[in-house]
C-alpha cells in the first residue's frame, strides 16, 4: 500500500471557511486565545528563535490572540503576547520554575485566561515527548539486561535546569498532566512534540478538549533546514477556527514536509481527533482484547507497522494494524467504523528521516504489552497508570 492512502480525502479540499494563501481578504478578529506552551530548558532551545519568527509570521493573518510562555535553557520563564505586527508584549514574568510540571503548566493556562480572555481557548504544547512512556523506565536496573533497546530519551515535556534525577533532568508524565487540568479546559491540544498521536496518552486526556493534533512518529528538529515542528507562519490562521480549519492546519503540516526537496526532510505523520470519539474507540476495542492480554503478550510484531526508528523502543505500533491481526471480521469491521469517527485527518509521508517505512498509517500508535516487557518498569507504569490499559480486563 502506498502512502497516498494514509491521507484522508473527505472534502478537505473543499472548504472555504478560511482564507487561502492567496487570499487577500482582511482578517476577521475572533475571540479565540490559543497559549503556546514552550518547554525549552533543555535541547530544544536551538529551535526557540525559530519558532518565535514562525509565530510571528503567522499572527500577521490570524485573527485572534497568540500568548507564548517561554521556559529557556539560560532565562527565566516568562508569559507574552505576540501582536499581529510581530512584536512581543509583555504580560508576566516567572521566577525559575520547572516548566516540566504538569502543576506549572496548569497555573500558566490559568494566567493566560485571566491576562488575555476570550470566548475560546486552545493549547500547543511544544517540547520534547515520548508519547505516553513514563520518565521512570530508564531508572530500571534491569532494562540493560531486559530492554536493551530502551534508550534515555524524551518524555513529555524536559526540564534541565530542574534536576530531578541522575540525568539532571525533569520529566512531566501523561497521567500527571491530565490529573492536573480540569476537562474541558481547550477547544483543542496541539502537541508540538514527538509520539503523542498515542492512543493510551489520548486517551487519558480525552476530557481536556474537543480536539487533538499529534504525530504518532517524531517530529523533526531542524530549525536550520525550516523543518522544525510546526510550519506556524502557515497554519497559525487556522489554529483559531473550528475542525474543518484544524483539519486544514494538519493538511498545511503535511504539505510543508511533504515538499522538502530534500528527501531525508521528507519526514512527517499527523492526525486530527475528535476526543469525544475516544470512548467509542476504547469501547470496540475493549471488545476486541478484553481478557486477552495473554494473547497480546505472545503476539509477533514482525511486519506490524511501527512508528518509531530503529534507536527507539518498539513500543509504537499502529493501531488499526494491530487490531486487523486480532480481530474476528466482524469485530475489525466495528473498528474501522469507529476508527473513521474518531480520526478526523491522517497523513503521512512515505518515509521517515530516510529509514522508517510509513506503508501503513491509521493515525494512532498503541502498545503492545509483550511478555518481554514484564520486568521492566513501562510496563508496570502502563497497567497501573493508564486508563486505556483497563481493555485488557482480567485475564
Amino acid at each position: 500500500m502506498s502512502f497516498w492512502a494514509c491521507i484522508v480525502s473527505c472534502c478537505l479540499f473543499l472548504f472555504t471557511a478560511c482564507s487561502t494563501d492567496d487570499d487577500d481578504s482582511p482578517v476577521v478578529p475572533v475571540s479565540y486565545t490559543v497559549l503556546v506552551y514552550m518547554a525549552a530548558d533543555n535541547s530544544m532551545d536551538s529551535e526557540v528563535d525559530y519558532t518565535l519568527q514562525e509565530l510571528k509570521e503567522g499572527m500577521k493573518r490570524s485573527g485572534g490572540t497568540t500568548v507564548v510562555y517561554l521556559d529557556r535553557a539560560e532565562e527565566s520563564p516568562r508569559l507574552f503576547r505576540i501582536t499581529t505586527e510581530g512584536e512581543e508584549i509583555a504580560l508576566k514574568d516567572y521566577a525559575e520554575e520547572n516548566s516540566a510540571s504538569a502543576a506549572t503548566l496548569a497555573r500558566v493556562i490559568n494566567d493566560t485566561k485571566e491576562l488575555a480572555p476570550s470566548d475560546k481557548f486552545g493549547l500547543v504544547y511544544w517540547s520534547h515527548s515520548m508519547g505516553w512512556v513514563p520518565s521512570g523506565y530508564s531508572k530500571d536496573t534491569r532494562a540493560a539486561t531486559v530492554a536493551p533497546s530502551f534508550p534515555r530519551t524524551r518524555y513529555l515535556g524536559m526540564d534541565e535546569h530542574q534536576a530531578a534525577d541522575a540525568q539532571g533532568l525533569t520529566l512531566m508524565e501523561i497521567d500527571e498532566m491530565a490529573a492536573a487540568l480540569p476537562d474541558h479546559v481547550a477547544e483543542f491540544m496541539l502537541f508540538d512534540a514527538c509520539m503523542m498521536g498515542s492512543v493510551e496518552a489520548l486517551y487519558q486526556l480525552r476530557n481536556k478538549c474537543s480536539y487533538f493534533i499529534a504525530s504518532p512518529a517524531e517530529i523533526l528538529m531542524e530549525a536550520d533546514y525550516d523543518a522544525s515542528g510546526m510550519p506556524y507562519s502557515d497554519l497559525l490562521p487556522q489554529l483559531f477556527g473550528g475542525k474543518e480549519e484544524l483539519a486544514q492546519a494538519c493538511q498545511k503540516y503535511y504539505n510543508h514536509y511533504n515538499g522538502m526537496s530534500a528527501k531525508i526532510l521528507r519526514s512527517a505523520t499527523i492526525t486530527l481527533i475528535d476526543a469525544q470519539q475516544l470512548d467509542g474507540l476504547y469501547a470496540v476495542v475493549d471488545d476486541i482484547l478484553n481478557n486477552r492480554l495473554s494473547v497480546m503478550q505472545t503476539l509477533s510484531t514482525d511486519g506490524l507497522q511501527v512508528y518509531h526508528r530503529a534507536s527507539l523502543p518498539r513500543v509504537f505500533f499502529d493501531l488499526d494494524d494491530v487490531m486487523k491481526q486480532v480481530s474476528t471480521a466482524a469485530q475489525y469491521q466495528a473498528f474501522e467504523t469507529q476508527l473513521a469517527q474518531t480520526v478526523l485527518y491522517k497523513a503521512a509521508t512515505a518515509k521517515f528521516a530516510g529509514d522508517l517505512v510509513l506503508e501503513r498509517c491509521s493515525g494512532l500508535s498503541v502498545y503492545v504489552p509483550l511478555s518481554k516487557w514484564k520486568d521492566n518498569w513501562e510496563y508496570t507504569y502502563y497497567f497501573s497508570s493508564l486508563e486505556w490499559s483497563k481493555v485488557y480486563g482480567t485475564d
